[in-house]
């Protein structure tokens, strides 16, 4: 999109739904205008009644309209201003949550391929500026150019010929400020994308402390945190010096301009065919109007850095999505939940190929389990299910039903997921667990802990389930976050459960405690594991060996123990390291 394109989107799909709001900001800068412009008009007059005609009324008069002049114009400026934070805000408001929305239904490949700091810069940074320069526009672009319209009409009324005089220095800063527009706009793309890096980068830090001290990387750390703000603050200099330009050029345009028009206006003076109040009226509305065109040329780059900025947020909502709800698709019927993958080829955005011509069943309220060596498949095949990735080649049914051709929202509210990345909210246990259920009631979500084995240790804590957790669960040990992620899984009751190694980082008294939840979780239900520690797999249905992509190998594990080398061989290296 170009920058037009952008502005009328912005108008169309944003500004134009409070035009009740935009007329009364219209109304009061049209009142500001004439205002402004009647300020410079009272001037000829009382030049003329009070100094050279010595009228007495007018002496009263004159200066009594000046005062509700000024109130009249502080009135409509303090409207302006407000009704113009309150749209600004409003649309703040609505393009984070059109950013928000479409995050949450976005693919996974386009949320991997940004740095979370990114998003967070687009939503902090971007509609800062984007604020920023409504409320310039409002406040501003548009009071301004009624009042240099204004200013315009009392110099023509004055003297047509001294204006033709004045008016030619407009065309000139008009140049000016576009040049320098042209460079913003360039500036202000450096300048959020470093903002950018910044934020990733204290996300970062944020996130890795424990590890930057352990390994006492903290002075390397500093120093490459230091660089990244060395080169946002260079960035955002570099706009600020690109903004100040045009004060200069204006005070040089201005001065240029008051210089001839007092060269031309005192010739026609000593010609006598000018009067003292007429060019002093006339001289102040030039004055004033000055203001305007230098208010202007600002505006004009603080929307160039906007334009920028909208461009940013607006690549993030228009993100087009491969894998989206069809509320024309029926929903998936579950009668046993039996699983099957049919020449399934799988590759991911970068060109890594992930499966290939990958098949297997998993019937219906049985486990399974796939085992194999990092980066043989198995996380991708469980990340295929719920459909957080685009299958283009090949098909996977549920109950007969390829789930590319039913509605997304019913597929995935017919199956849970427990992973080792386990994600916890900055809540309480009970809304945590509650996750999994909005209709659940307080015993529900104690029933499902209790099943989940996180009962015990839930009413240990400060407040029970009250209890706030922290981000990520962080006070919460290891075990005790995984056994909270069951028990909102529990509390789901989905058919099909999906296990992505959800023991590998626990200790063996968290293992049992975790080991029982999941016994509870996957009864009668069609269960898929990963597993790193074969031994928590002993009593699946049916394990599927994966290498490259490809199911090489399947069975009970007795009969894999017997019959498969690399399942064999797996299972006595970690026999041999335990």
């Amino acid at each position: 999109m170009n920058n037009k394109e952008v502005a009328i989107r912005i108008f169309k799909t944003q500004i134009k739904k409070y035009l009740k709001e935009i007329s009364l900001i219209f109304l009061f800068v049209i009142i500001t205008a004439i205002t402004t412009a009647l300020t410079a008009w009272l001037l000829d007059p009382a030049i003329k009644k009070i100094f050279i005609e010595k009228n007495e009324t007018m002496l009263v008069l004159i200066p009594i309209a000046i005062v509700i002049t000024f109130l009249l114009k502080s009135l409509s400026i303090f409207i302006v201003r407000m009704t113009t934070i309150k749209v600004a805000f409003k649309v703040l408001k609505n393009i984070q949550v059109l950013m928000t929305g479409k995050i949450l239904i976005s693919d996974l490949s386009h949320l991997i391929e940004k740095h979370s700091g990114k998003f967070i810069s687009n939503f902090s940074n971007d509609t800062r500026v984007l604020l920023a320069t409504i409320m310039a526009f409002s406040l501003s672009l548009v009071k301004e150019s009624f009042t240099l319209i204004a200013l315009l009409c009392v110099m023509f009324y004055q003297d047509w010929q001294l204006s033709l005089v004045a008016i030619t220095m407009i065309p000139i800063a008009a140049y000016a400020s576009k040049h320098i527009g042209k460079k913003m706009q360039k500036a202000a793309l450096e300048n959020l994308d470093a903002f950018g890096n910044f934020t990733k980068f204290l996300s970062e830090i944020l996130k890795g402390t424990s590890v930057i001290q352990i390994y006492q990387r903290e002075k390397e750390e500093l120093k490459k945190f230091t660089e990244v703000i060395d080169l946002r603050l260079k960035k955002e200099k570099k706009v600020e010096q690109t903004r100040h330009r045009a004060g200069p050029i204006m005070e040089t345009i201005n001065s240029i301009a008051i210089a001839l028009v007092i060269l031309f206006a005192g010739y026609r003076s000593i010609q006598g065919a000018m009067e003292i109040g007429q060019f002093v009226s006339f001289l102040s509305a030039l004055m004033l109007a000055y203001q305007p065109i230098k208010a202007l040329a600002g505006i004009n780059l603080t929307i160039q850095e906007g334009l920028t900025a909208a461009k940013r947020i607006y690549t993030i909502i228009d993100q087009s999505n491969q894998v989206t709800n069809d509320d024309n698709l029926p929903n998936l019927n579950i009668s046993s939940g039996e699983i099957v993958f049919d020449k399934v080829n799988f590759s991911y955005p970068d060109g890594t190929v992930a499966l290939k011509d990958l098949s297997f069943k998993i019937s219906g309220k049985t486990s399974a389990a796939l085992v194999g060596l990092s980066g043989s498949g198995k996380t991708t095949i469980l990340s295929l299910i719920p459909r957080f990735y685009h299958l283009d080649n090949g098909g996977i049914q549920i109950d007969k039903q390829n789930i590319n051709k039913i509605q997304l929202k019913s597929l995935r509210k017919n199956i849970s997921l427990v992973s080792q990345d386990i994600v916890l909210f900055d809540d309480t246990v009970k809304a945590n667990i509650g996750y999994g259920n909005i209709t659940a009631t307080d015993n529900d979500i104690i029933e499902a802990a209790k099943k989940a084995a996180a009962d015990s240790f839930i009413k240990n804590l400060k407040i029970g389930y009250d209890t706030i957790i922290g981000e990520a669960g962080v006070k919460l040990s290891g075990g005790q976050k995984q056994r909270l992620s069951i028990a909102r899984a529990i509390l789901k009751n989905s058919p099909i459960i999906l296990l992505d190694e959800a023991t590998s980082a626990l200790d063996t008294e968290s293992e049992k405690y975790v080991q029982d939840a999941i016994e509870n979780l996957i009864k009668d239900k069609t269960t898929l594991i990963i597993a790193h520690r074969l031994s928590t797999i002993k009593n699946v249905d049916k394990i599927f060996v994966i290498e490259d992509g490809k199911v090489i190998e399947e069975g009970s594990h007795d009969q894999l123990v017997e019959n498969s080398i690399i399942y064999k061989k797996l299972y006595d290296q970690q026999n041999l390291d335990n």
